[in-house]
């Protein structure tokens, strides 16, 4: 007899989607106000009722199973167009004030952006803001279509249209687990690395494909033993000692004290784009919001806020 399965809850779906997004159960748990075990049972029920496996469980961590990634692609996309009557709703709402709608990659929606909003807001009291946290190739299509006026990506953008500028460029760093062999070392190279277990991006990222030249460049391979589409994936699977990872310094803001941060050896430059359109709207709104980003960048990096060469974040 052929088993039959349910319709996945709204509920469910958010719980799905925040697990994506955030990296862990506990956090998911704490964005949408409720306890971690109920978040678990939700997640649970939502495989059971729709018959997918949408995670693999190692030492304690979910790791999305390729049809979970395609089953997020489609969930993100959906609330997105929802997200998109959300927005218009507020634009009606508050046409009379002035108003900037900025995109961010979910790595930066933390301290940085937080950051950068605190401060314009203070110059700018009067003006609402519209933050959204999605991917590099969902928010440059925004800006596009003018859906955001000014957002923070990684990689390349190559669109006349739309200005750029590299903001918190910095050194690629080793991130290791606490007890890691090679976290004595003042510095990692790819011969450190060459037998190493990796924790990567996945290939169609920026820092992926900066990894995958590195070890190019000394006629290596690099041993990647798992993918993970988002920076606190990433530094969540080294702070559970899964691997280590090339990543830039400022993703490490989300394991503190959990991780060591090594220089990578020779120095190989990341960063991230500042973008927004040449000819858009909100032009002076948009022009003191790019002024507050690159001062706060600025102070991130002269303040240590961002671990620098030689120092551990333990």
């Amino acid at each position: 007899m052929a088993r039959s399965y349910r319709q996945p809850t709204l509920r469910q779906i958010e719980v799905f989607k925040a697990v994506i997004e955030t990296g862990t159960v506990s956090r998911a748990a704490e964005t949408l106000h409720m306890s971690q075990p109920a978040a678990s049972k939700l997640l649970s029920n939502l495989e059971a009722d729709t018959g997918i496996n949408l995670f693999e469980r190692r030492r304690g961590l979910l790791i999305p199973t390729e049809r979970g990634q395609r089953f997020y692609e489609e969930v993100d996309r959906i609330f997105s167009g929802l997200d998109q009557i959300a927005m218009a709703v507020e634009n009606l709402r508050s046409e009379e004030h002035g108003r900037l709608t900025i995109g961010v990659l979910p790595a930066l929606s933390g301290r940085f952006i937080s950051t950068v909003i605190r401060s314009f807001a203070q110059a700018q009291p009067d003006v609402f803001i519209s933050l959204h946290a999605r991917s590099s190739q969902f928010l440059i299509d925004w800006m596009r279509s003018g859906k955001v006026d000014v957002c923070v990506v990684t990689g390349r953008v190559d669109d006349p249209h739309i200005q750029t500028e590299p903001i918190l460029t910095m050194p690629m760093a080793c991130m290791l687990p606490l007890d890691h062999p090679l976290a004595e070392r003042p510095s990692i190279s790819v011969a450190d690395m060459v037998d190493e277990p990796l924790i990567a991006f996945m290939h169609s990222s920026y820092t992926r494909l900066r990894l995958e030249r590195a070890f190019e460049a000394e006629n290596r391979m690099p041993r990647v033993v798992t993918e993970a589409t988002t920076a606190q994936n990433v530094c969540e699977l080294v702070a559970a000692g899964m691997g280590i990872a090339l990543v830039h310094p400022v993703y490490a803001e989300t394991v503190e004290g959990r991780v060591v941060m090594r220089p990578f050896a020779p120095p190989n430059v990341l960063d991230f784009q500042l973008c927004r359109l040449r000819h858009g709207r909100n032009r002076r709104l948009v022009t003191a919001f790019v002024d507050t980003v690159r001062a706060t960048a600025q102070a991130f990096a002269r303040d240590g806020i961002i671990p620098r060469s030689g120092r551990s974040v333990r």
